[in-house]
C-alpha cells in the first residue's frame, strides 16, 4: 500500500487552512493573549467566550477555531468542517499553558506572558 495518497491528503488539509483564515472580523489587539513556546516559537490567541471560539494569530495567517470537547483543559480545532481526528490545527489550553499543533509543526511548552 502506498503512502503517497495519505501524504497528498495531509497536504490538501493544510492547503485548506488558508481558506479558513479570518476575514472581515475586527478583533482588538488587546483581546489577544501572547503565548511564548519552546524552540523560540510564539503565537497569539483571542478567546471569544460568547461563541466558544478562538482566533489564532500567526505571523502569516489568522485562523478561526471552534471549541470542542476535551478530557482536560480546553481544546479548539479549525472551524472548517474537517473531522476532529484529522484536523490540521489543534490548540489545547489548560490554565496558562498551551500546545498548538499546526499540521506537522508542534508548538510545545507554551505559556502566556
Amino acid at each position: 500500500m502506498s503512502k503517497y495518497p495519505l501524504i497528498l491528503f495531509a497536504v490538501g488539509l493544510l492547503a485548506g487552512c488558508t481558506q479558513s483564515a479570518v476575514n472581515g472580523d475586527t478583533i482588538n489587539d488587546s483581546q489577544f493573549m501572547h503565548y511564548q513556546c519552546g524552540a523560540d516559537k510564539s503565537f497569539d490567541v483571542a478567546y471569544l467566550t460568547e461563541s466558544e471560539e478562538a482566533v489564532l494569530r500567526l505571523p502569516d495567517n489568522e485562523y478561526r477555531l471552534v471549541q470542542v470537547r476535551a478530557g482536560s483543559g480546553t481544546k479548539y480545532i479549525l472551524n472548517d468542517g474537517t473531522a476532529e481526528l484529522m484536523n490540521p490545527v489543534t490548540l489545547r489550553t489548560k490554565g496558562k499553558e498551551a500546545r498548538l499543533e499546526l499540521g506537522r509543526v508542534i508548538y510545545k511548552n507554551c505559556k502566556t506572558q
